[in-house]
């Protein structure tokens, strides 16, 4: 169906409703809790005149390339990027044409109604969704390198913040002690660097013992 035939249709609905007397609201009625029916769009205006409904809502979308992406993207038209400003412009000899057509009637507890887009709406919601996905995946990617890049900070100010009690650890003769259990050098730690929290105490610990091992086994500590 292409636009035109969209806007003969609404054309045909406010005949219809003019005729029965009927109020054209523009805008969709929210349905989900009603029984509904869905009717093609070109028997909308039979439909109208057979039940004759005090209100008839109808919503007609204009097309509008930059509006229409930058929705699509859910950003601001400010904010697309220069590709997504090319696939708005792309589709710029669609700006002012019917996109969408919403009719619907209540009867007897029963919504009836359609939704109907031209042919070429749907392309380019096809088009569209691709560019959504790229922009979801850079935005993932962005914040997995965001997130990868404060845990690294994080490490590397704790690694400096904790290396003056590693190398306090090393030096003491009491944690370096044979057969020293785990539990006894973390009090050991805890006793020296009292202002210290259990969890920095213990990976204080860990990176000591670590320290200790590479020196035991002629290794290099970074």
């Amino acid at each position: 169906m292409e636009s035109a035939e969209l806007d003969e249709i609404a054309d045909n609905v406010r005949a219809a409703a003019e005729s029965c007397g009927s109020m054209i609201l523009e805008t969709v009625p929210l349905h989900d809790a009603l029984p509904s029916v869905v009717i093609d769009a070109e028997r909308f205006p039979a439909l109208i005149e057979h039940l004759k409904p005090r209100l008839v809502y109808m919503m007609l979308t204009k097309f509008d390339g930059r509006e229409d992406v930058a929705a699509a993207l859910d950003v601001e038209e400010e904010e697309l990027e220069r590709d997504e400003k090319k696939l708005a412009d792309k589709w710029a000899k669609h700006n002012g044409q019917t996109s969408c057509l919403g009719v619907g009637v209540m009867h007897d507890g029963i919504v009836h109604a359609v939704i109907d887009k031209p042919d070429w709406f749907e392309e380019f919601e096809e088009e569209t969704e691709v560019f959504r996905l790229a922009r979801h995946d850079a935005i993932n990617g962005a914040f997995a390198r965001q997130q990868e890049d404060e845990r690294a900070r994080r490490e590397a100010e704790e690694k400096k913040r904790l290396e003056p009690v590693v190398k306090k650890l090393v030096a003491d003769p009491r944690f370096n002690a044979s057969k020293i259990s785990a539990a006894k050098r973390l009090a050991l730690a805890e006793t020296i660097f009292p202002e210290l929290d259990k969890t920095s105490a213990k990976k204080a610990v860990d990176r000591a013992v670590n320290e200790l091992w590479l020196l035991e086994s002629g290794g290099r500590s970074e």
